[in-house]
C-alpha cells in the first residue's frame, strides 16, 4: 500500500532551512494568502528571472516564496540568498526529485493556497490576484491551473491540462496519434481530437482531471485531507497521481483562463540524460498504483509490442529528414 504523505515530516538529508528575514515570536507575522513553492536544480539564470518576476510585478495578495534547492552545483543557493533574502530557502545535499522536494516546500508553507511553479516560469502582474479570486469563488476547487504561454506577449500557448486522468488506453491512443502523424493528417477529425490527451477550448473555464505541475494552485484544506506528493515517484506523473487522489477525495480540479503565467520550457529536466527512463518507470508505477496489475500489464504490452517500435521508426524518419 502506497503511503499518503502527511504535512509534518522531518528530512535528514536537508542541509538547512533558513528565513533570511527574522520572525518575531512576540508579534508573529500574519499568515500569507499564497505560498509559492519552487524546486530548483542547476537553473540559476532561470530561477533568477522567476523570482524577479514574483518580487517586481504588482501583486496585491500577501505571499511567501519557498525555494527548495536539490543539490545544485551552479551556485544557485548562494545567489538566491544574496539577491532574494526574503525567500525561504531549503538546501538539500542531493537531488531528492520533484515531488519529494515540493513536499518539503509544502510542509514549510503557511498560506491558505499554495502555488507550485517551475523554476523556468514567469508570473504576470495579475497572476496571484486571479488565483485568489478564482479559488475564493470556487470553494469546491482543490486544484486549479490556468493559461500557460511560451512568451510574455501571450501569443503562443502551452496546454496545461487534460480533460481526463491518464489511463493505459488514453495514453496509448494519444501516443499512437502523435507517432503516426494522424493529428496533422486529420486536423479537423473529431475522432482524433477526442483521443488526443490534451486540453481543448482554452478560452473556457472548465472542470478537468489532470493539470501540469509547472503551474498548479492547491487549496490547503484539500491538501491536508489528501496528503502530499507520492515520494516513490522521482520525476514525471507525480502531479497526475496527486490529481487522481484529489478527485478520489471528492475535490474538483479546474482550468481557468483568468490566471496565466509564462513557461519558458527550459527547465532542469532537459539536462537529464535519463529522463526517458524516469518517465517510463513513473508511468509503470502510476498504472500499477491506480489501475492494478491489469492496468500495468496493459501498458507494458502496448509499450513493448507496438509503441517502442513506432518510436524507433519515428526517430529514424526524423533523422533522415534532417540529412
Amino acid at each position: 500500500m502506497v503511503p499518503v504523505y502527511p504535512l509534518k515530516r522531518l528530512y535528514p538529508m536537508t542541509l538547512h532551512t533558513h528565513r533570511s528575514l527574522p520572525v518575531s515570536t512576540d508579534s508573529p507575522s500574519p499568515l500569507p494568502d499564497i505560498s509559492v513553492c519552487i524546486v530548483n536544480w542547476n537553473t540559476r539564470t532561470l530561477i533568477d528571472r522567476c523570482l524577479h518576476s514574483l518580487y517586481t510585478t504588482h501583486q496585491t495578495p500577501s505571499f511567501e516564496v519557498i525555494v527548495v534547492d536539490n543539490g545544485s552545483q551552479d551556485g544557485s543557493p548562494l545567489w538566491i540568498a544574496e539577491n532574494y533574502p526574503q525567500t525561504i530557502l531549503i538546501e538539500n545535499t542531493e537531488n531528492r526529485g520533484f515531488g519529494s522536494a515540493n513536499n518539503q516546500a509544502l510542509r514549510e508553507s503557511r498560506g491558505r493556497y499554495c502555488l507550485l511553479l517551475n523554476s523556468d516560469t514567469l508570473v504576470f502582474d495579475e497572476t496571484l490576484d486571479a488565483l485568489i479570486a478564482f479559488m475564493d469563488a470556487h470553494p469546491d476547487a482543490g486544484v486549479a491551473t490556468g493559461q500557460v504561454f511560451k512568451t510574455s506577449d501571450r501569443t503562443d500557448r502551452v496546454i496545461s491540462y487534460a480533460p481526463t486522468a491518464p489511463s493505459p488506453g488514453v495514453l496509448f491512443f494519444n501516443d499512437l496519434i502523435s507517432l503516426t502523424g494522424l493529428k496533422k493528417l486529420f486536423p479537423n477529425s473529431t475522432l482524433v481530437e477526442r483521443w488526443a490527451w490534451i486540453g481543448r477550448n482554452l478560452e473556457k473555464e472548465q472542470q478537468v482531471e489532470n493539470v501540469t505541475g509547472a503551474f498548479m494552485a492547491v487549496r490547503r484544506t484539500a491538501m491536508e485531507q489528501v496528503g502530499l506528493f507520492d515520494e516513490a515517484i522521482f520525476m514525471y506523473m507525480e502531479e497526475s497521481d496527486w490529481c487522481c487522489r484529489f478527485l478520489d477525495a471528492g475535490w474538483k480540479i479546474y482550468y481557468t483562463p483568468s490566471m496565466s503565467i509564462v513557461h519558458l520550457c527550459e527547465g532542469s529536466s532537459r539536462m537529464r540524460s535519463d529522463r526517458d527512463r524516469l518517465y517510463y518507470r513513473s508511468l509503470a508505477y502510476f498504472f500499477r498504483k491506480h489501475y492494478g496489475w491489469t492496468g500495468w500489464l496493459t501498458y507494458m504490452l502496448q509499450e513493448y509490442l507496438l509503441l517502442r517500435w513506432l518510436r524507433f521508426f519515428h526517430r529514424r524518419w526524423l533523422r533522415l529528414r534532417t540529412r
